[in-house]
């Protein structure tokens, strides 16, 4: 004897949804969950504890590597999350040493990137990236927003 794999209309109808009607809310599932992996990121993006900080714009598309975060803002001036010292009291030497001193702790990292709010002058940043330098850090990122986002 047969089994009947196709219903007729003879039969009664069942509760439920039927199992053809599930395959497109997998495939719905399947394309979120995708989404959701390629969009997921264990790190968050660094900004300093408090005040208003807003990157330049960017163009580049090349993705995030790890590397010695340095973060200026018209506030202060961080070093891997910690604040070193305030920006309005940066001397008249070309080196920074309270960015200077925690960057040679860090001499066996070999990337740098600096966080720029998009209102610090350039002459401020190029202090930063030349006690970066002096520390002996020499591969420096100017990390900025692209207009994609981060």
């Amino acid at each position: 004897m047969r089994r009947r794999l196709f219903t007729h209309a003879t039969s009664a109808p069942r509760d439920g949804l039927d199992v053809g009607a599930l395959a497109p809310m997998v495939d719905m599932m399947t394309l979120l969950l995708v989404f959701l992996l390629r969009t997921w990121s264990t790190e968050s993006a660094p900004v300093p504890p408090s005040g208003s900080f807003e990157l330049s714009t960017t163009t580049s598309t090349e993705s995030r590597q790890h590397a010695v975060t340095i973060l200026v803002s018209p506030e202060a001036i961080w070093v891997d999350g910690h604040r070193v010292i305030a920006t309005p009291r940066i001397g008249a030497d070309v080196l920074i040493r309270e960015v200077y001193d925690p960057l040679l702790a860090q001499r066996g990292e070999q990337r740098v990137e600096i966080h720029a709010d998009a209102t610090v002058p350039w002459a401020v940043l190029k202090r930063v990236i030349a006690t970066t330098e002096a520390a002996g850090l020499n591969e420096i990122a100017l990390v900025g927003a692209s207009a994609e986002g981060m």
